[in-house]
């Protein structure tokens, strides 16, 4: 659990710290607002907080609508590919592409994607042979990234995450993997019954 006074210490606790805000695909109607409000709160309330989504509809887009509303330009996009969902790209807004990384950094990322969620390792073993896995292993890979950063792009790790989970299976599919990869690396993570509180 990671309170509010607990995520001010984190967040004031150095420079341009990275916040994660993403979660489930399938979001609520009911919930968009909510999620872009409590975006734009974040990036008002947090003026050093560097906030990073990965582009995906739903939740990811929603708090990204929030934040880009009042600070674009402390928005961070870490895609899978180059043109990933390019209609929802801005101008001022960071986008880092894992096609864009090295061999070495994939494998790196890889080892950490493992580490975290070792049922995705034979996956990640068979991508190089199977296009449609080589796809989805971006996506995996994309979302452990996301948390770990990469030292070759400049791409620091994340501080903390603020997550809309599926409430009766929040490890479920891209959303649980990068919240295992979280908890694996020490990062402090929130879900929607705890952040929804905060404001």
């Amino acid at each position: 659990m990671m309170t509010l006074d607990r995520f001010k210490q984190i967040a004031d606790g150095g420079y341009s710290p990275v916040v994660l805000v993403e979660g489930v695909r399938d979001l609520p109607e009911s919930e968009i607002g909510k999620l872009a409000a409590f975006g734009r709160w974040m990036a008002e309330t947090f003026p050093t907080v560097i906030f990073r989504t990965g582009n995906a509809k739903g939740s990811d887009e929603a708090f990204a609508s929030g934040v880009r509303s009042v600070a674009p330009s402390r928005l961070q996009l870490v895609v899978p590919y180059t043109r990933h969902r390019s209609q929802s790209l801005g101008d001022g807004i960071y986008t880092y592409s894992l096609s864009d990384f090295s061999q070495a950094a994939d494998a790196i990322l890889a080892d950490y994607t493992v580490q975290a969620s070792a049922h995705y390792r034979e996956l990640l073993e068979k991508r190089a042979r199977i296009p449609a896995l080589r796809a989805k292993a971006g996506y995996l890979l994309r979302d452990t990234l996301k948390v770990v950063g990469s030292a070759e792009s400049g791409l620091t790790p994340a501080v903390a995450g603020i997550f809309y989970v599926n409430a009766d299976n929040p490890m479920k599919g891209g959303t649980g993997h990068t919240i295992r990869v979280c908890r694996d690396q020490g990062v402090p993570v929130a879900f929607q019954n705890e952040w929804m509180k905060w404001s």
